[in-house]
């Protein structure tokens, strides 16, 4: 769904000739006249009034009345950055998780647009009073937009008191509603189709999508399920299923989930022995489940991809540095990134899905 915002003639204008004294158009650092420059681009006085005091306010230009309107040569080199600043709120960078934020930067400098990068707030991550501060006065200023990974949404709905910003939540979002702008989305749903028909023409019968763990205060809404990352994977993996004449698929939520230190509790082992016992297919909505999955399957004798096919779901470290290489659906940053950065510029809401791509590894080559 989009509902394209249409710039102003004032925006418009406003663009071309902030590239221009930008550029260094203006070799001698004076500009037309106010009255020749609404003549140039067929516009009234009024209009041009504004587009003089945008420029002014970001510091591009000086206007001295009687005598004409000047670039600001004293901030030429640097200018007011603030409008050509993007703010980023995206998951902190570790070994287990790779960094989201490389892509979107390449392309914010590629635009010409000068990244800042604040850690995601979410459940697990809250923010300190001081990056609580820098965050508002970044919000308060007329900053071109703000890109976010959505999926601590629901616990920090950062962005509900900034409706007006132009913002895009990339990757996926946790909440029963819309995000307060615009989203563009993997399909988690499509992905995991694709997934399951791929163990599906390798032999698998038995199918499970495993889920991360539930923590208290979860909705119980209908509209949050039917959003959630699990429920896309159970409806795309049910497709390929009923299309093959299998049964369902089961969805399985670790009560007990494997920890990062690699230890596992018995909790944890019983869990696992029932999911290597029951399938010969299981689509993990988290990379690290996978990736432990496949090293206690080893130690029970359960052979990777012989006897047990397995996949992650985001093409984290966890997927493709250690042990076993393990099948999985591509992050699609590129392409993200390029629709979250049009979006920005368009204006307007837009809801977009892109289809993940498979990238097939040794845990499903049989």
């Amino acid at each position: 769904m989009n509902t394209k915002r249409v710039k102003t003639k004032a925006e418009t204008i406003t663009d071309r000739l902030r590239g221009e004294i930008v550029g260094g158009s203006f070799a001698k650092g004076q500009l037309p006249s106010k009255l020749d420059l609404a003549a140039h681009f067929g516009v009234s006085h009024r209009t041009m009034e504004t587009v003089l005091k945008r420029l002014s306010d970001e510091g591009l230009i000086r206007c001295v009345r009687g005598t004409g309107i000047f670039v600001n040569t004293d901030v030429q080199d640097v200018h007011n950055l603030t409008p050509r600043l993007m703010l980023f709120l995206m998951p902190p960078c570790s070994v287990f998780e790779d960094e989201p934020y490389n892509t979107l930067r390449l392309e914010a400098f590629r635009r010409g647009l000068v990244p800042i990068n604040l850690p995601m707030p979410d459940r697990y991550l809250k923010l300190s009073l001081l990056e609580k501060t820098t965050l508002t006065q970044i919000l308060r200023a007329p900053i071109r937009g703000v890109i976010y990974n959505g999926r601590g949404y629901r616990t920090e709905p950062f962005l509900d008191n900034w409706r007006n910003l132009r913002s895009v939540a990339v990757g996926t979002f946790d909440s029963e509603s819309d995000p307060p702008g615009s989203s563009v989305l993997l399909d988690f749903d499509s992905g995991a189709e694709k997934l399951a028909r791929h163990f599906i023409s390798k032999g698998c019968r038995r199918l499970a999508v495993v889920a991360g763990y539930l923590p208290p205060g979860v909705p119980k809404t209908p509209e949050y399920w039917k959003r959630h990352v699990s429920t896309q994977f159970l409806n795309g993996v049910s497709r390929a299923a009923k299309d093959a004449g299998l049964p369902p698929p089961d969805r399985h939520f670790m009560k007990h989930p494997p920890l990062l230190d690699e230890s596992i509790s018995p909790e944890t082992e019983a869990e696992l022995t029932s999911l290597i016992e029951k399938y010969d297919g299981i689509i993990c909505t988290v990379d690290h489940y996978a990736y432990t999955l496949i090293r206690f399957a080893a130690a029970q004798g359960v052979r990777v991809p012989e006897d047990l096919l397995v996949s992650g779901e985001g093409d984290t470290p966890w997927c493709s540095r250690f042990g076993t290489r393990i099948t999985t659906m591509s992050l699609m940053a590129p392409e993200l990134a390029s629709r979250a950065f049009r979006i920005i510029e368009e204006g307007g809401i837009h809801r977009e899905k892109v289809i993940p791509d498979i990238i097939f590894r040794e845990s499903t080559d049989r």
